[in-house]
């Protein structure tokens, strides 16, 4: 198997590449639809021999799907069932698996901070987007439809529900963190440390602004 992060010192944003190297199946997860800065990925494709079947996109914002489509030809894009412009890619819901070459992946719904989050869950690792940030409080967006209570529940529920080993991957770093573990956010993330669902809103609504860093909170 090919694993690959990056990181786009711009925006902090993470993205990754992931293929089964015996097939030379690839899918990309949240890829820059920037034409510039998606030639690394274009090039590292082409030099490994990888075919790009799919973009997992966790959320969207806007007209991004029309982006990938004219960037990445001939890939799929998978977005949630509310995603924006989702009649260009493929929607899917909780618990859908996905495959490429010998490889799958499982999709679990993660709605908060949009409507359409969704995170994936690869082997012993999870790619969560802006469902929840390393260490802070997932980031915060001005659309209508940024929930915190939905947010709350997507992350205690489901994320981590995971077994306590499994990797985090975010959709932005934390001051340099780029992975973390189910278990270290379970039992060090102050924003959902013995926090109840109300107490959670409440401080939520309080960072409106903040930069997915968590403050001292006692």
């Amino acid at each position: 198997m090919y694993f690959r992060q990056f990181h786009d010192t711009t925006s902090a944003a993470m993205s990754y590449l992931i293929a089964d190297s015996s097939t030379g199946v690839a899918v990309a997860i949240d890829p820059t639809p920037d034409p510039c800065q998606g030639l690394v990925l274009k090039a590292l494709l082409a030099e490994r021999g990888f075919s790009l079947a799919l973009i997992l996109l966790t959320h969207t914002h806007g007209g991004v799907a029309d982006d990938f489509l004219a960037h990445y030809p001939g890939a799929g894009i998978v977005v949630g069932p509310q995603g924006l412009r989702a009649s260009v890619g493929q929607q899917v819901r909780h618990g859908e698996v996905l495959g490429f070459g010998n490889e799958v992946i499982q999709v679990i719904a993660t709605p908060g901070h949009t409507a359409d989050s969704l995170s994936y869950l690869w082997r012993d690792r999870l790619f969560c987007g802006d469902a929840l940030a390393l260490g802070g409080c997932p980031l915060q967006t001005d659309d209508d439809d940024c929930d915190p209570r939905s947010i709350y529940d997507s992350v205690v529920d489901r994320l981590f529900a995971l077994p306590a080993e499994t990797l985090v991957f975010p959709g932005h770093d934390a001051q340099g963190r780029t992975v973390s573990t189910i278990g270290e956010e379970r039992s060090r993330n102050p924003f959902f440390l013995a926090r109840s669902r109300d107490a959670f809103v409440t401080a939520f609504r309080g960072t409106r602004g903040a930069t997915g860093v968590a403050p001292a909170w006692q």
